[in-house]
């Protein structure tokens, strides 16, 4: 499968980018602190054409843009968000990684909420584990809206305990829930996390338990 070219047909003066659709390498091109190629970027994480690869690198390049332009990237953000959320819902699990990653730059954003709102969406109708560890990890930078991301982990927490797994990338993203609710100071959690040291899963997932409620004791 092939870029379309319609999406790359963009050529910026100076040998910029050019228009091969057959090379998604060509995104290695766009430099930081160049906010011109945002709209193309988008496009390549929208597009239902664009191989995994080249929206998994569009969405880091979305990331390092917006963290590097500083102030220049607020004035990008909305449309940043557009394909974040486009990555997120991606039936590739490698993109839906990608887009959680590319996230949590916007923390203090104007966009914070909407994507915190997206993550945790995404993180309570996730069933991938190493997704699952994407979105709760995204989440643990969210502090200033716990609100919407305790109901969705502990959702997986229950998933968890009604259905046990165990893989290590089960018990790894269960680790991320477990501590990313340690950070938001969920006290809802505290019950469900006791059950966890109960449960069958592994030393290091209880671990993770016992340490996140210790944080709620504390706080």
């Amino acid at each position: 499968m092939r870029i379309r070219s319609c999406i790359l047909t963009t050529l910026f003066i100076g040998g910029g980018l050019y228009a091969d659709s057959s090379r998604p390498e060509i995104l290695d091109r766009i430099r930081d602190y160049d906010l011109r190629h945002s709209d193309l970027l988008v496009k390549i994480v929208k597009d239902p054409e664009t191989l995994r690869y080249a929206k998994v690198r569009a969405l880091e390049k979305i990331s390092v843009l917006y963290q590097q332009s500083k102030t220049e990237g607020e004035l990008v953000a909305q449309r940043y968000l557009d394909g974040i959320n486009a990555g997120l819902v991606h039936k590739s699990p490698d993109v839906r990684e990608a887009a959680c990653g590319a996230a949590i730059v916007f923390k203090e954003s104007a966009v914070a909420q909407p994507i915190a709102t997206s993550v945790s969406k995404a993180l309570k109708e996730e069933n991938h584990p190493v997704v699952i560890a994407a979105c709760a990890h995204t989440l643990s930078a969210y502090t200033k809206f716990p609100d919407l991301a305790i109901p969705a982990l502990l959702a997986k927490i229950e998933k968890y305990l009604t259905d046990f797994q165990d893989s290590s990338d089960d018990e790894k993203a269960l680790r991320e829930v477990c501590h990313t609710l340690g950070i938001l100071k969920a006290r809802k959690s505290f019950i469900p996390l006791l059950k966890l040291l109960q449960s069958r899963y592994d030393e290091d997932v209880k671990s993770a338990a016992q340490e996140a409620i210790q944080a709620i004791r504390v706080h």
